[in-house]
């Protein structure tokens, strides 16, 4: 595993993901919450996550990478697929400068031959990775929360569809829309903070509890055979659910996440 890539060019890779990917919190229930993806497309500039982590009516926040309480609480619109587990929430374009990395279209990937092993990271915040520090004075009668929420970055690889699971699962796998990855507790993961990354196999660490992941990126980790190369990570698909016992993650494709967006804005498929 992990052949195709060297340790500079994962890390690169890494990086560029967990620039692109925030901490969804829950406002109404805390208990809840998970992560998203900046994916801007035409005018139009969204967070996709896992449908049940915004499937329902509660009050929503994205923590900015700043640390501090700088977030964007308010949002243009909010769509959810509980079926194939997948949603957005439409972030308002006077709110977009917050925001300093984007998912484009070309970053996109719509075409991961299933039925073959690929390197992939997967990009979540876990509720264990929050740090809350005391509010601070900034004047007055104002103050500033500070909110420190680190990324859980583990690394993997997609599961062939002739080695999905099937038995004891409530929602049958479907080719073409599914995507499972092996998961092994004891495997290679880290922690990203803003702007850093410690990939080294030294750093890998213990598995978090992993509740508040659901709805990061499952991110291609491939090299491509040029003389100059450049990090260009590709997006191919958002996780949804993680069974440590069997030792497997599911998420969903993102061609499946972009066909609802589409019914939901047609103008985009122009």
């Amino acid at each position: 595993m992990h052949d195709q890539i060297n340790n500079v060019q994962r890390k690169a890779l890494t990086r560029q993901a967990s620039s692109r990917t925030f901490r969804l919190l829950d406002m109404t229930d805390q208990s809840c919450g998970g992560t998203a993806i900046a994916v801007n497309i035409g005018d139009c500039y969204f967070m996709a996550t896992a449908g049940h982590v915004i499937s329902k009516d509660h009050e929503y926040k994205i923590v900015l990478r700043n640390k501090i309480s700088h977030s964007i609480n308010f949002f243009q619109s909010r769509h959810f697929n509980t079926d194939a587990d997948v949603g957005f929430l439409e972030i308002p374009k006077d709110k977009k400068h917050l925001i300093d990395s984007w998912v484009t279209v070309a970053d996109l990937y719509t075409d991961i031959d299933q039925h073959k092993k690929n390197d992939v990271v997967i990009v979540g915040y876990p509720g264990e990775y929050i740090i809350r520090t005391p509010k601070k004075q900034i004047s007055r009668n104002a103050f500033l929360e500070f909110q420190i929420c680190n990324s859980l970055c583990y690394m993997s690889f997609t599961l062939p569809v002739e080695k999905w699971p099937t038995e004891g699962i409530e929602k049958q796998p479907v080719e073409g829309r599914d995507i499972f990855i092996d998961f092994d507790p004891d495997g290679y993961m880290f922690t990203s903070p803003p702007n850093t990354v410690d990939i080294s196999p030294e750093a890998s660490m213990r598995c978090p509890e992993l509740a508040g992941i659901s709805g990061g990126g499952i991110w291609l980790c491939e090299s491509e055979e040029d003389l100059i190369w450049e990090p260009s990570v590709k997006l191919i698909g958002i996780q949804h659910h993680v069974f440590k016992r069997d030792q497997w993650m599911r998420g969903t494709l993102i061609n499946c996440w972009l066909d609802f967006l589409v019914k939901k804005y047609p103008d985009l498929n122009r």
